[in-house]
């Protein structure tokens, strides 16, 4: 495109206009223009723009008055200059204000922050300016009134400070001494005007005034040349802001359209989220109330809490998948809602539940505190607890150390994260919010409902899939078929354990898996290797957890002494050692294994042919047969480095190739108690099918009296 067809487009705008005027607060109704608009994108832009016309005003109105002459031809040529002068300042007052046509002054600021500024008719800047950008423009136009008052200053303390700081130094170290340090930075003026028709620069031909920017003066401050081409430079400037920078403007019929559209239009860039947008309506109502100001307050506190969750999102799209999860989340345990992942659809929830537009929202304001207190403590467990953790050290999680069972309760919620059972967020959040309020029996509270999540889920998913799990969860805040009442937090503000516990266990018994036997016909069906991984690794664990073998039944466990051989804990849980599963009777073993593994339901997958190996070793028992797993069994059960070498002679005796990088391998491991009953068999006794079914019994009967306790205790 040629120079004169040439465009900036400077994006979208997204307006609303506002049709009820008694929504804006505050308000002085004299001071209302008869048309308002709430700009749902393009606040910056707009503002900046507005800021930086001043500054254009400012200095034209500032080298209008050194335009001075005796000589009776310049003075003509200056009315001239005047008068471009004049239509440029007319069009720039245009963009940072309106008129009013009444009070003093008549010009009013044209952008201001909702619920902190007002247009005021008569009223002072201080009291109704409160913005950085409105107090601005405000004060400029109160020096425009009279030009005995002094321009305001910037507080360069403000981004809108800093801004104004960097357009101005623009403007007087580049623009205006273009025609004096000729660079490539800006052209001089008399470039201008040969690249630019005049009737962009002072509206139609003036050739007598192109001669005087000619003269190219760049010495004399006080000449008519030096001050034209300063002026010409300017209006250069404002041509370009005003005549050859676009925007595309959007005005939906209402909010949630207009949040659609924003969210849309920004999707290849970096789109606000949900919570994003419904901050600013608690900074509003948090500085209107009282002498509460949202500065250093709990809701601000609260909010820093919320950021953090997104601090490590590396992208837009990462951080709002996140910020959707985790508002699905809270809407389940603060109102029982099942919630659209719909943009829209979440923003205008935050906003009904916190301004109670709804009628089940917050009732008053001190309702409003605790609800974005308990959304900051919520958005906490979720980053510190449910993403960050790692029990790394064997840490448990923060703020409940101290209490017997704070390993097990951490444990437990590694084990549901590793699950992906998402849900397990909506209690454990609600429980933790407590600990982080630092609340009486906060953290016996939490860690019994770690146990009874841990229980329930385990015995849910042990028995059948997730179907209909997430709705069990649903039910019990809002209050759907068995629960007598809801029991989210607009309803309960919080959750008695002895309410959940009885709702579990109703629960269990709906899904005729609540007693021993019934869960135990149904686990014994269905707990395999692929039908449930994580679930499988936690029974492995719970089931070695204090227990020895059975002397009588070789190739079986039994509970031990209490303290004997603890698996469930953080060492243990995040070891190398045991992260992988092994299946016993290998997967791919058909031609060596009993047959039955592989034609009964594919019984080779089921729990009672599974343990823990580290994953090198699994890697190299493989496919291997009976008689070379149990000696791979024999090294990691051994401890003493004698009998180690003795196995090795005896394996190079049977035929049995271990390399010497198997054979570090085996040494190195530790943790091997939960092998012991599978060693116990012998080399000459036989995994097979039958053995496989008493051990799946044996494992699931353990890991019932394990955490069924969870369930009764609690």
């Amino acid at each position: 495109a040629s120079p004169k067809d040439e465009i900036r487009f400077l994006g979208t705008i997204i307006a609303v206009k506002v049709v009820d005027k008694r929504s804006i607060y505050p308000r002085d109704p004299q001071g209302l223009p008869s048309s308002i608009e709430n700009i749902i994108d393009g606040q910056q832009r707009l503002s900046t723009i507005a800021l930086f016309s001043t500054l254009l005003h400012k200095n034209i109105l500032l080298y209008e008055k050194k335009l001075r002459s005796s000589e009776e031809e310049e003075i003509l040529l200056i009315e001239q200059m005047k008068e471009a002068c004049s239509i440029w300042k007319e069009r720039l007052i245009d963009i940072f204000s309106l008129d009013l046509k009444r009070g003093t002054p008549q010009r009013k600021p044209k952008i201001i922050r909702g619920n902190k500024d007002q247009w005021t008719k008569e009223g002072n800047i201080q009291d109704n300016y409160l913005s950085d950008v409105a107090n601005y423009l405000a004060h400029y136009i109160y020096y425009l009134e009279d030009d005995k008052n002094p321009p305001p200053k910037p507080n360069k303390s403000t981004r809108a400070g800093k801004n104004i700081s960097r357009i101005e130094r623009w403007l007087k170290r580049i623009v205006i001494p273009a025609h004096v340090n000729e660079t490539s930075d800006f052209l001089p003026s008399w470039s201008i005007l040969k690249e630019v028709e005049q009737e962009h620069i002072w509206q139609y031909d003036r050739d007598e005034l192109k001669d005087v920017v000619d003269q190219m003066e760049a010495v004399d401050k006080k000449s008519l040349s030096y001050n034209a081409s300063c002026l010409v430079q300017l209006f250069s400037v404002c041509h370009y802001l005003l005549d050859r920078c676009c925007f595309t403007i959007i005005q939906p019929m209402n909010e949630d359209w207009a949040f659609d559209m924003f969210q849309s239009l920004n999707a290849t860039g970096t789109p606000l989220t949900a919570i994003e947008t419904f901050k600013p309506t608690v900074v509003n109502v948090t500085d209107n109330q009282g002498a509460d100001k949202y500065k250093d307050s709990e809701a601000e506190m609260s909010f820093e809490k919320i950021d953090k969750l997104f601090a490590n999102s590396n992208n837009a799209s990462q951080k709002n998948k996140l910020a959707s999860e985790f508002l699905t989340s809270f809407a389940i345990t603060s109102s029982g809602l099942k919630l659209e992942s719909h943009f829209s659809k979440q923003r205008k929830w935050l906003d009904e539940t916190y301004m109670n537009k709804n009628g089940i929202g917050c009732k008053d304001y001190p309702d409003q505190c605790a609800f974005i207190n308990f959304f900051g403590n919520y958005a906490q467990f979720y980053k510190e607890v449910w993403i960050d953790y790692k029990g790394e050290n064997g840490m448990v999680i923060p703020r409940i150390e101290g209490n017997e069972d704070a390993e097990l309760a951490s444990v437990l919620v590694l084990y549901l994260r590793e699950s992906n059972h998402k849900m397990a967020i909506t209690i454990l959040g609600s429980f933790y919010k407590d600990v982080i309020d630092c609340k009486n029996n906060s953290v016996v509270n939490f860690i019994t409902a770690c146990k009874l999540i841990a229980a329930f889920y385990t015995l849910w998913r042990s028995a059948g899939s997730n179907a209909g799990l997430d709705n069990v969860y649903r039910a019990f805040f809002k209050g759907d078929d068995d629960v007598i009442s809801s029991n989210a937090w607009l309803k309960k503000k919080s959750i008695k354990l002895n309410t959940l516990e009885s709702y579990l266990k109703k629960v269990l018994q709906s899904k005729e898996i609540g007693t021993k036997k019934s869960w135990l016909k149904k686990a014994k069906a269905y707990l395999s290797y692929n039908k449930s991984k994580s679930v499988c690794r936690f029974t492995l664990f719970a089931t070695a957890h204090e227990t020895i073998p059975d002397t009588k039944n070789p190739g079986l466990a039994k509970i031990g002494k209490k303290g004997n051989d603890a698996y469930l804990n953080l060492k243990k849980w995040n070891s190398s050692d045991l992260k992988s599963i092994e299946h016993i009777a290998p997967i791919g073993g058909e031609d060596s294994w009993d047959e039955l593994f592989y034609t009964e339901s594919e019984l080779v997958q089921s729990i009672g042919n599974l343990t823990l190996l580290p994953l090198k070793i699994n890697i190299s028992a493989s496919n291997k047969g009976w008689i070379e797993k149990h000696l791979y069994y024999q090294h990691l059960s051994n401890n003493d480095p004698q009998n180690q070498k003795e196995l090795a002679v005896k394996a190079k005796n049977k035929g049995i190739h271990l390399s010497k990088d198997t054979i570090q391998l085996l040494q190195d491991a530790n943790y091997n108690s939960h092998i012991k009953p599978i060693v116990s068999l012998g080399e000459k006794g036989i995994w097979n099918s039958e053995l496989v079914n008493k051990r799946t019994e044996r494992m699931l009967e353990i890991l019932w009296q394990r955490i069924n306790s969870w369930l009764v205790n609690a």
